[in-house]
């Protein structure tokens, strides 16, 4: 493939992605059809299989596109801050992104389930999840540095993997709530979330 075709799919493809993104949207994964997208990005039925398979995997790929902007927006915290402003700063990066990008936010953890996540094994769901350039992942090893270095004292009962689900909880609880039923909520809510945040920070300390 020439360097000039190749950017020419790239490009559809990302378009494709796009106008999915926006009918799911718009008017719900029920109105995304192989003939709707063709429709929004005035392109042939019959030539969007030559980038994807099913409007099924269409909608995976919005999601992992997601997954990685998030995992994306997440690193740009520096790693080498202190334990605990680092993880801070981690969960407050999650919470901007949901903010900036409710539309992304929403279609990843209520639209839809990725096509793919029912056919992992329930044994391997935990490995994929805390893998490299995921969100979870880069969440649990800030803890674990924590831990190692005696910032977050790991005790029985409540270790990384605790750790772990109570600070995702926290900030995505916090991102949900933002960006659905207190959207309009006529009140400082960042300094509210700041508040959980170091709360949760001092909770994470206590020997």
């Amino acid at each position: 493939m020439s360097q000039t075709r190749q950017r020419r799919h790239v490009r559809t493809k990302q378009a494709i992605l796009d106008a999915a993104l926006e009918i799911v949207i718009q008017d719900g994964p029920a109105a995304l059809s192989m003939r709707s997208l063709a429709e929004r990005i005035d392109y042939s039925p019959a030539g969007l299989y030559e980038y994807f398979g099913s409007k099924e995997e269409i909608i995976g790929a919005v999601c992992d596109e997601g997954q990685r902007r998030l995992y994306e927006a997440m690193e740009e915290v520096d790693a080498s801050l202190p334990p605990v402003e680092h993880l801070y700063r981690i969960g407050k990066a999650y919470i901007d992104f949901a903010l900036e990008h409710p539309d992304y936010f929403l279609l990843m953890f209520t639209v839809v389930q990725p096509p793919d996540a029912a056919n992992i094994p329930p044994e391997m769901m935990e490995q994929v999840m805390r893998g490299e350039g995921t969100a979870y992942g880069l969440l649990l090893r800030a803890i674990q540095r924590g831990i190692d270095l005696g910032a977050f004292p790991a005790r029985p009962g409540f270790g990384l993997s605790e750790m772990g689900y109570a600070a995702w909880t926290l900030v995505h609880g916090i991102a949900m709530l933002r960006i659905t039923a207190l959207r309009p909520y006529p009140v400082d809510l960042e300094a509210m979330d700041d508040q959980a945040l170091a709360n949760f920070m001092r909770g994470l300390q206590a020997a």
